[in-house]
């Protein structure tokens, strides 16, 4: 008897539980299909950023296209490396994104993506470094150019408006 009460109990739980499941999976669901490719860049920015902030190079190398290619005459190989030497200098990595304009093309295949952030990097010697300042002039934005492979968005570019202080040397 004190059993059977128990198991009404607890199934009331259950199925509350499932039921706000299955809510929450049915409301990602139409979040995705309303947000459209805008919003599927804006979910590969945000990726990128965790991807960073977490040292990832794994998830960082899975974003970027085979065909990558910059003005600074690095390559997708060049640009792991660098990320590899980037995430091996800094203990962690802070970054806040203060805005993102994306301009998709009218095939919704390529978007040029013009991102404001604030980057800081704690060096091994715990010092802090503004990497980009993020703020709405110049300083603090870079550009990605993206593309649509295989039903993903891939970094096919990267450029910076100025030039930055990373790891202790001037890039760009």
């Amino acid at each position: 008897m004190v059993v059977s009460i128990l198991m009404q109990k607890y199934k009331i739980y259950v199925i509350a539980f499932l039921g706000a499941l299955a809510l929450f999976i049915l409301f990602g669901w139409f979040r995705e299909i309303l947000s459209g490719e805008e919003g599927r860049v804006r979910k590969f920015i945000m990726k990128g950023k965790t991807a960073v902030e977490s040292k990832n190079l794994f998830a960082c190398a899975n974003i970027i296209s085979m065909s990558y290619s910059d003005k600074y005459g690095n390559d997708r190989q060049a640009l792991i490396y660098g990320s590899k030497e980037f995430f091996n200098y800094y203990s962690s990595i802070f970054v806040d994104i203060k805005g993102i304009n994306i301009k998709l093309d009218d095939s919704k295949t390529h978007a040029v993506v013009d991102v404001t952030a604030l980057v800081i990097g704690k060096n091994k010697d715990n010092n802090p470094e503004k990497i980009l300042e993020g703020i709405e002039s110049e300083r603090g934005r870079f550009r990605i150019k993206a593309v649509k492979e295989d039903k993903q968005w891939r970094l096919l570019e990267l450029e910076f408006f100025e030039s930055l202080q990373v790891m202790g040397e001037n890039i760009g």
